[in-house]
């Protein structure tokens, strides 16, 4: 008998396996609810913020691009028209100028 016959007997003879997993993800209870999802961008008016870093003026446009396809009646108002960095669109202020602007929805970027 082959090395690998005494390996599958072995494993037979000791049961089945038993693992158990635990995710490592742990437990985040939700403090803050945002508002619902939009059922569509079409028609809407997206705001752009930027916290100005990683290629923002890249980055921002190519998103624009991408939606302005697929939803060509969604109106944008670029990320250059408002406050940008982490201090300038983290206020209450930045959050008023969206709304004074209508916006439907806003698309805040871009992370380093």
């Amino acid at each position: 008998m082959g090395v690998d016959e005494w390996v599958r007997i072995g494993a037979l003879a000791a049961g089945p396996a038993v693992l158990e997993v635990y995710d490592p993800t742990g437990v985040m209870e939700v403090t803050e609810v945002h508002a619902p999802r939009l059922d569509t961008l079409e028609g809407k008016i997206i705001a752009e913020l930027s916290n100005d870093t990683w290629q923002a003026h890249r980055v921002l446009p190519e998103i624009r691009r991408l939606l302005q396809e697929r939803f060509p009646n969604a109106q944008f108002i670029p990320y250059t028209e408002f406050p940008t960095g982490n201090e300038g669109i983290d206020t209450e202020e930045a959050a008023a100028r969206v709304a004074r602007a209508g916006a439907h929805a806003v698309i805040i970027g871009n992370a380093s």
